[in-house]
């Protein structure tokens, strides 16, 4: 570093990176293979393709938009219903006060409204930078329930062992299965582990506790099925280690989509858990 503080001759020539082979654009291999690994949890592919649920999705403003269409086609569903005022980035964010769908209704206004006049029965919102989800749904009154992360983090935690003993037959051994959530956050996790067999770790409060946590537990040849934090940051599977709201849109999808092939909704299913 010492004998380099002058910047080189070159340094402001920036047509040296078109031609650099240390100058790569990973994003086509990496967006390929993130979608191959996300499909993993498609497990109601044929139930997607005939889904009776209508969704709504917002990227509110952000980056969620063509990732999660493309999630919904590798899922094998239709298109969702887009808030079209939120589709495109926007750093000005001008259809909502706080671009964060964690502000419940005052940030769903417009797709609930978008929901409306499309017959959704379900939205699906990512924040600007789609790391994390939301969801709502629309109720017999006609109102709209917007999940807490503490409720959608039960639901996502339930599907995940449902989906996981529908793999691997009812009675599979759960003693080296795992589901993680950090200390802010509802212990349903521990609950639903206790219940059907698996564990529970809490941790600190953030994904890089959580994350470091399932790592350490892989290791040890243990699988973890999911992990959340109740400001609606959810990590399913640990093909990302980290919060991904795109993956939790879809895997949300196809939980409300099995769900109503037995006239289930996810408010009802919630009210069952917390049974």
């Amino acid at each position: 570093i010492e004998k380099n503080l002058k910047p080189w001759d070159y340094s402001w020539d920036t047509s040296i990176v078109q031609n650099s082979q240390l100058c790569q654009d990973p994003y086509k291999e990496v967006t390929e293979n993130y979608f191959k690994d996300i499909q993993r949890h498609c497990r109601h592919r044929s139930g997607n393709e005939k889904s009776c649920v209508k969704f709504t999705y917002t990227a509110m403003h952000g980056v969620g938009t063509l990732a999660a269409a493309t999630a919904f086609q590798a899922f094998g569903f239709q298109p969702f219903v887009p808030v079209k005022d939120q589709v495109e980035p926007d750093p000005d964010f001008p259809t909502v006060k706080f671009p964060n769908p964690e502000e419940g209704k005052s940030a769903l206004n417009l797709a609930m409204k978008t929901a409306d006049n499309h017959s959704s029965t379900v939205i699906l919102a990512n924040d600007p930078d789609a790391d994390r989800c939301a969801v709502a749904e629309k109720q017999p009154g006609g109102h709209w329930k917007i999940f807490t992360g503490n409720e959608t983090g039960a639901l996502l935690g339930w599907w995940a062992i449902y989906t996981y003993k529908e793999q691997y037959g009812q009675d599979v051994d759960m003693s080296d299965v795992y589901m993680i959530a950090s200390t802010v956050s509802s212990k349903i996790l521990k609950a639903i582990c206790r219940e059907e067999g698996g564990h529970f770790v809490e941790t600190l409060t953030g994904f890089k506790w959580m994350a470091n946590k399932a790592v350490n537990l892989e290791k040890k040849g243990k699988t973890v099925l999911f992990a959340f934090e109740e400001a609606i940051g959810f990590m399913y599977g640990t093909q990302v280690l980290d919060k991904d709201g795109i993956s939790a849109a879809v895997v949300l999808a196809e939980m409300a989509s099995h769900l109503a092939t037995n006239n289930i909704t996810l408010t009802q299913q919630l009210d069952i858990i917390f049974s």
